[in-house]
């Protein structure tokens, strides 16, 4: 017999597009083609100068320990970078370089939550939030936005409604995953509003603030007032941007008084993040833009390509996504609920799609496509999913 597992660590949930990926993977055994729109990573190379900057620093012999803060140079390109970019106004001293932004937002949940305390997760939600929130102590609280016309949007009174004594927190993401919504100034002015009035902590994930399509602007909600600025870590990473998903390279952006306490909790978890690729990512943010906005311009494309398909299905409704590389598609409630639906499609058309009720109850009616994939890919799996749907 072997000793106890922990309750605390089995409460948490596992991941539902891996769990789609797994099946996937047992039915491609079995000799069918899969075409799969469910994993958010970049089907793009890293950007060369990012690669040859990790080659030269093992060349080098880059590979010690460096602060648990981050490498002193990409502190400062950091700096330069949310300054030119996204008009954030931090020093060196505001910046902890983590492991992805899942290293970032989970220092960030151990820096500011306590046991037993509530943070606010907006509805529809990346799922891992709920359970960073559970392994740091705190009880996440999942709070339904509405949509218009066919767009999820953020209502203030919303949230203002779910703050208890408990709340500690509200985390806000945009681009925000999974709608392919990009929030307006207004609505961020809303929630920092929220934010001050019961003096809450704004966990602000950043992650997709490059990928963002003509007619809509990423606005860091760090950046809308004095006083959300005092109350706003950011936690964002060069994932999605620099398609350096396995590379692990994230950062926080923190109020003073917090930074230091994000910094010996990065030192206390991961010592701190690759050195060598500190030294990558130096390169990127130097040299990696321009490759940026190639990625970028392809997305727009794919994103059209995906938008125009599953509008052309009847009952299916998909608005043309503002930022992120996901198209987020309404079915109708008569076709049951999303993960059923998901399911179906991929056992019988060969389909990875992720079901909306990962995201929430409110958005079970929905279907999630990531188009971080080819348009030869992406012109396949529209023609089987026109001629599986509507489902009777």
């Amino acid at each position: 017999m072997s000793p106890k597992i922990s309750e605390f660590a089995q409460s948490t949930g596992g991941s539902t597009v891996v769990a789609m990926r797994r099946a996937a993977d047992a039915l491609e055994a079995k000799g069918m083609k899969i075409v799969d729109f469910g994993v958010g990573e970049p089907d793009f190379d890293v950007p060369p100068p990012v690669s040859e900057a990790a080659i030269q620093a093992i060349q080098q012999g880059h590979g010690k320990y460096v602060d648990p803060a981050g490498l002193l140079e990409l502190r400062a390109a950091i700096v330069d970078y949310e300054r030119t970019r996204h008009r954030i106004k931090v020093d060196s001293s505001a910046i902890v370089v983590t492991n992805g932004s899942y290293g970032a937002l989970s220092t960030i949940m151990r820096a500011v939550l306590d046991p037993g305390d509530e943070v606010i997760v907006i509805e529809p939600f990346w799922g891992p939030y709920r359970q960073m929130v559970k392994l740091s102590g705190g009880v996440p609280v999942g709070v339904a936005m509405p949509t218009v016309e066919g767009r999820f949007i953020v209502e203030a009174d919303r949230i203002a409604a779910a703050v208890t004594p408990k709340t500690r927190a509200i985390i806000v993401n945009t681009p925000w995953n999974p709608t392919g919504r990009v929030l307006s100034r207004d609505e961020l002015v809303g929630i920092a509003d929220v934010a001050e009035k019961h003096d809450l902590w704004i966990i602000a994930d950043e992650v997709y603030s490059e990928l963002v399509y003509e007619g809509s602007e990423h606005i860091s909600i760090s950046s809308v007032s004095p006083d959300a600025a005092s109350r706003t870590v950011i936690a964002t990473s060069l994932s999605k941007s620099f398609a350096m998903t396995g590379w692990r390279l994230g950062y926080c952006i923190a109020p003073e008084a917090l930074a230091p306490v994000l910094t010996k909790i990065n030192h206390i978890t991961t010592r701190c993040a690759a050195s060598i690729i500190q030294y990558a990512a130096v390169a990127a943010f130097e040299y990696g833009l321009p490759f940026v906005e190639e990625m970028r311009n392809e997305y727009m494309e794919r994103r059209n390509a995906v938008a125009r398909g599953l509008n052309q299905i009847e009952g299916v409704i998909c608005p043309l996504p503002e930022g992120t590389f996901y198209a987020l598609a309404q079915i109708p409630e008569a076709w049951g609920g999303s993960k059923a639906v998901a399911d179906k499609l991929l056992n019988e058309s060969g389909v990875i799609l992720t079901p909306g009720s990962a995201y929430g109850a409110s958005c079970d009616h929905y279907l999630r496509l990531s188009f971080a994939t080819s348009l030869e890919t992406i012109a396949e799996g529209m023609n089987r999913l026109q001629r599986a749907l509507p489902l009777s």
